[in-house]
């Protein structure tokens, strides 16, 4: 979702602070927030691509979480390019550039090594796994597939398990409600999990005229889930909104979330 992360941040700044939602000028701070791989500016091929993908996805399947950052040269880091070369002091840079939206492992993948970030917390198990493990940094494809190799291993020893402690956030679009008729609800759901279950309330008055649910299912930003509702045919024309909560499999849960809606006329 290269280039497109702005729909994401312009939501998010209303959430969090923003210090936490503005990236400092490093490309994968922009990507991370809602893709789990940052690939580098010079394209690896396509296949190259899916193997990283792949490892990766099998992760979230698995119930753990990771996200990758492939750092190819020096364009990959953007505004701080005296951290090329220095995995480690980037893994804890960019680890709490996205601790506003992800607290997990972190994998920094630089020709020269790895480094690995988990939110302040200890990383021995993930170092011990890549202590024995070469970077192929011949080319951007051999970097990449070197990636897919971390990730598989990390996951096979098990150094991949870290707390879920992270709030989900979800985004809900307005809509028009048309008395007598059938409604869709439309709202997009960020979460570290990748994995979020949301509850929508309808209110008019202080009074919940519905409750919808939307269960666990995927949290892919650019992909909106949405609920339908059976709109009675006598409903207040002012003062009606839509609130959600949104909750990962963890038990984390974010606020509420409320946007007005519209009553159309019969």
């Amino acid at each position: 979702m290269r280039g497109g992360l702005w729909l994401v941040l312009a939501c998010v700044t209303v959430a969090i602070p923003a210090s936490a939602a503005l990236a400092d000028g490093d490309p994968a701070s922009d990507v991370l927030p809602a893709e789990s791989v940052y690939f580098p500016i010079s394209t690896p091929s396509a296949d190259a691509q899916r193997a990283l993908s792949s490892a990766v996805n099998a992760v979230y399947a698995n119930g753990n979480r990771v996200k990758v950052a492939v750092i190819a040269t020096v364009e990959d880091l953007g505004a701080v390019p005296s951290l090329m070369r220095k995995p480690e002091d980037y893994a804890k840079f960019l680890g709490q550039e996205l601790m506003g939206f992800y607290v997990g492992p972190l994998l920094i993948v630089m020709p020269n090594g790895w480094g690995v970030y988990d939110g302040g917390r200890s990383v021995a198990a993930e170092n011990g796994v890549l202590d024995g493990l070469s970077v192929n940094g011949s080319s951007v494809d051999d970097l990449v597939r070197s990636a897919a190799t971390a990730v598989q291993r990390l996951e096979s020893a098990g150094a991949l398990k870290s707390p879920d402690v992270k709030e989900p956030y979800v985004y809900p679009e307005t809509a028009t409600l048309r008395p007598g008729k059938t409604a869709a609800f439309s709202f997009r759901v960020l979460d570290d999990s990748s994995r979020a279950a949301v509850a929508v309330r309808i209110v008019a008055a202080g009074k919940t005229l519905a409750t919808l649910r939307s269960p666990l299912g995927p949290t892919n930003y650019p992909n909106a889930r949405s609920v339908r509702w059976a709109v009675p045919k006598t409903i207040a024309k002012r003062g009606v909104k839509i609130c959600l909560v949104a909750a990962d499999a963890a038990g984390n849960k974010s606020g509420s979330i409320c946007v007005p809606l519209k009553v159309a006329r019969r």
